[in-house]
């Protein structure tokens, strides 16, 4: 789903085999680097109107030949040496996940196991839609070593749910979470989404009251941005869509901070929430500039100062794989005024911001300094606070998070 504040970081320029220059670390350091991996499933039951994510209808055969290509990129992965590095998270994002069968998504995070050094306790991440997934299939997966449930309800209404194209019903997203509950997941995150067609301040805390009241471990919330390429996008240029205004939706953003932090959520990330010990750790590692694998169509890497995407297409990643054992469609490397800016743009997105020293010691700038005028600048103007040794936006900054973060890395200083 679309964020309110999307941070995009720029694509590769050229193909190249992405692991080849693999660096391992010393197999005897007493604390592993971390290193997260992703997998991309990009099939959905329908795509929504508004989405503009690297996804596409479900077919069986389709499936079953995507799945096998996976199988193949994890294997061809694993040969490498990842002595050294540590797994913490893993995430199976889409697309729509749990249009696979279980069984599937078990054997890839099996696969996985046996190449990738996952640690016992690591954060295993599915998301998954209402209505694309029965009680057995969530048993299923917390039997296979899920420990995480990611719910796409965004919103607990059947009209607005029919606005965004979405096929599930309100009641079927409180059937999953309640099957969650009995299969034995503690930790389930709940997406909701706000600024939607039609819908009004007392619409959206409705779904925020419901959402509380089945108490999930951690609650997302999104703005949704309708982007060029889309249905909704099409729609909005014809005059036959218009969402609420952008003080209405600063109220909705607002509103969701007033009533998750009341019943004891904390607002760790510009559009995360989470109960006491419950922060996505796949997530965080993500914002903290960790590296990270990818595997899937379109899935992205970041490892060793380089990125790269996989081709986008599943007939042209699954080509790739059976040609070469790898699908890589563009590789860049990321040169260090890239990397200060990308440590500028994920480390402000949390909540605790940026802590100075530690950003001097990992990237060789000091902000304070570098970027003294235009930190001076969003300061007076209520947009950004620095204190204490660290930089964070305000309450103000987070609602205009994509242009603060814009201003700052704008700056020629470094």
């Amino acid at each position: 789903m679309s964020k309110i504040s999307t941070i995009t970081i720029g694509r590769g320029r050229r193909r190249g085999r992405a692991l080849e220059m693999v660096t391992s670390l010393d197999p005897n350091r007493q604390v592993p680097r971390p290193l997260a991996i992703y997998v991309h499933i990009p099939f959905c039951i329908q795509k929504c109107g508004y989405c503009d994510f690297n996804a596409y209808l479900y077919r069986e055969a389709a499936a079953r030949a995507y799945v096998s290509a996976l199988r193949q990129e994890i294997v061809r992965a694993a040969e490498r040496s990842w002595a050294g590095y540590g797994v913490p998270s893993v995430y199976f994002g889409g697309g729509t996940p749990s249009t696979l069968a279980p069984a599937d998504l078990i054997g890839l995070l099996q696969l996985l196991r046996d190449g990738f050094p996952v640690q016992a306790e690591a954060e295993i991440t599915v998301e998954v839609d209402p209505g694309t997934i029965e009680l057995a299939g969530l048993e299923a997966l917390r039997a296979g070593g899920v420990n995480r449930l990611s719910v796409g309800v965004q919103a607990f209404d059947d009209t607005l749910l029919q606005r965004l194209d979405r096929r599930h019903t309100a009641a079927e997203a409180r059937r999953v979470l309640a099957w969650a509950r009995r299969a034995g997941f503690m930790d389930v995150n709940l997406d909701l989404m706000f600024g939607l067609p039609g819908q009004t301040l007392a619409a959206w805390d409705a779904s925020l009251s419901e959402a509380i009241a089945f108490a999930p471990a951690h609650v997302s919330v999104y703005g949704l941005s309708i982007e060029p390429r889309t249905p909704f996008y099409r729609r909005q240029q014809r005059g036959q869509l218009i969402v609420p205004d952008d003080e209405v939706q600063a109220a909705m953003f607002e509103r969701a901070e007033q009533l998750l932090t009341a019943a004891g959520y904390v607002h760790y990330e510009i559009s995360n929430y989470a109960l006491p010990g419950w922060r996505s750790r796949h997530n965080q590692h993500y914002w903290r500039h960790g590296d990270y694998l990818g595997f899937g169509a379109g899935a992205h890497a970041y490892f060793q100062g380089r990125r790269w995407e996989n081709e986008r297409l599943p007939p042209r990643y699954m080509r790739a794989i059976a040609e070469r054992g790898e699908a890589v469609g563009s590789l860049e490397a990321i040169d260090p005024v890239r990397r200060v800016h990308e440590g500028l743009m994920l480390g402000l997105r949390l909540r605790e911001g940026i802590d100075l020293a530690t950003f001097a010691a990992t990237y060789g700038v000091a902000l304070e300094t570098a970027y003294a005028k235009p930190i001076a600048e969003l300061a007076q103007g209520g947009y950004v606070q620095l204190m204490g040794g660290r930089l964070c936006l305000s309450a103000r900054g987070r609602l205009v998070a994509d242009a603060v973060l814009g201003q700052l890395v704008a700056a020629e200083d470094v």
